[in-house]
């Protein structure tokens, strides 16, 4: 289904949609990063598994900012150009 809503502009809005594909996004990476640091702790490298979950965890804040920086300028009305 297409979305019809649009701005006061007359341009249909696209943050939503860049929303929605950085979450899904994000959720695939986390369910990844998930998956190997289970495979991680099965070979039992805690040098390893400290870089997998500090990497994990930058991995979801850093994709958490983006999709609020996303979400903020969907709702406002700010002109990038």
């Amino acid at each position: 289904m297409v979305h019809s809503q649009q701005r006061r502009s007359g341009v249909p809005s696209t943050w939503g949609e860049l929303n929605s594909s950085a979450v899904e996004l994000l959720f695939a990476v986390t369910l990844l990063l998930g998956s190997v640091s289970v495979a991680v702790m099965a070979s039992g490298d805690p040098e390893l598994m400290a870089v997998v979950a500090l990497s994990g965890v930058t991995v979801v804040l850093f994709g958490m900012a983006l999709v609020r920086l996303s979400e903020y300028l969907r709702t406002t009305e700010l002109s990038l150009f």
